[in-house]
């Protein structure tokens, strides 16, 4: 099944739409680590490298699970 460049700029532009949409999902690390399917650890090393950021909220430290997307799978032209 060929998949023609409008279906691609189409979809690219929905993800987009998506991606623009000021929603968060808060989640723990362990959360986290399920949602992009990643070890505990691999979560921990991408706060420490500063590439994604944790907010204390009482003693749980939380993650933004859609700026992480927008940071990690960030679409370049």
């Amino acid at each position: 099944m060929a998949v023609s460049n409008d279906d691609l700029m189409e979809e690219l532009a929905e993800l987009a739409f998506q991606f623009r949409q000021n929603t968060h999902v808060w989640k723990r690390a362990e959360k986290v680590a399920e949602h992009f399917d990643v070890s505990l650890g691999t979560v921990k090393s991408w706060k420490r490298q500063g590439l994604i950021t944790g907010y204390k909220h009482d003693k749980v430290v939380i993650y933004d699970i859609k700026a992480i997307e927008r940071e990690l799978f960030k679409v370049t032209k």
